[in-house]
C-alpha cells in the first residue's frame, strides 16, 4: 500500500489482464463463497473467480494463478489474528508454526464491525456498498480503536486462559470467551473446553 498510486484493480497473469470488483462487500462475498465446505474445491475457486473479476474468467488451466494473484492483492500483514494478554497486550506468537485463531468473524460480527465504523469514521458502511474499496476497508479495519465494542469483544476471544494466574479472573475471563465465542469455537467446544485452563 502507499498513498501515491491509486488502488489497485486488476491482476496481471500470463499475459492477460483481469479487471477486479474489489468493493469492500464483494470481495467479502467472494471470501465466504471461497470458503464454502459444500463446494468442491474448484466450484470455490469458480466462484471466487466469478465473483471478483469483471469479465470473463480466465481458462481453467490459468484458475489457480489467478485466484493466487488476487489473494495476493487483497491480503495484507495485518490481517492475521493477534494475540492478546490480560492487560490487552498484543502477544508475539513463540514460533512461526504457532496457530493463532481467529478472533473475528466477517459475518458474525457484522453488526459490531458496522457499529465500529460508524462510531470510529461517521461510515456507514451499507451506504459504501459497492464503492469502498477493499484495501481501504482493511485500512480503516486495521486501525479501529480499542474503545469499540469490536475490538474489546477481539481482545477477549484471543486472552490466553493460561496467561492468566488469578483463578477467579481466569473464570471470568473464560465465562466472556463462551459468551462470545465464534460459531466454531462453539462447535469445538462441545467436546471439551478448548480454551485450555
Amino acid at each position: 500500500m502507499n498513498l501515491y498510486d491509486p488502488w489497485p484493480n486488476e491482476v496481471t497473469v500470463n499475459q492477460h489482464t483481469y479487471r477486479l470488483d474489489l468493493s469492500f462487500d464483494n470481495v467479502l462475498y467472494a471470501l465466504k463463497a471461497r470458503g464454502d465446505e459444500g463446494m468442491t474445491m474448484m466450484d470455490r475457486c469458480e466462484t471466487f473467480l466469478q465473483l471478483v473479476i469483471k469479465q470473463d474468467i480466465p481458462p481453467v488451466a490459468d484458475w489457480v494463478d489467478v485466484h493466487n494473484a488476487i489473494i495476493d492483492l487483497i491480503t495484507t500483514a495485518k490481517q492475521k489474528p493477534t494475540r492478546y494478554d490480560i492487560n490487552g497486550d498484543p502477544i508475539e506468537p513463540k514460533g512461526e508454526g504457532e496457530h493463532i485463531k481467529a478472533d473475528y468473524d466477517f459475518d458474525f460480527d457484522a453488526s459490531y464491525i458496522y457499529a465500529a465504523f460508524r462510531q470510529t469514521y461517521g461510515i456507514d458502511l451499507v451506504k459504501e456498498q459497492g464503492r469502498m474499496h477493499w484495501l481501504s476497508f482493511v485500512a480503516l479495519f486495521d486501525a479501529l480503536p480499542d474503545d469499540t465494542a469490536f475490538v474489546r469483544i477481539r481482545h477477549i476471544r484471543s486472552t490466553r486462559l493460561g496467561d492468566i494466574k488469578d483463578k477467579k479472573q481466569r473464570d471470568a475471563v473464560r465465562r466472556q470467551q463462551r459468551e462470545l465465542a465464534l460459531p466454531d469455537d462453539e462447535n469445538k467446544e462441545e467436546g471439551g473446553d478448548s480454551y485450555g485452563s
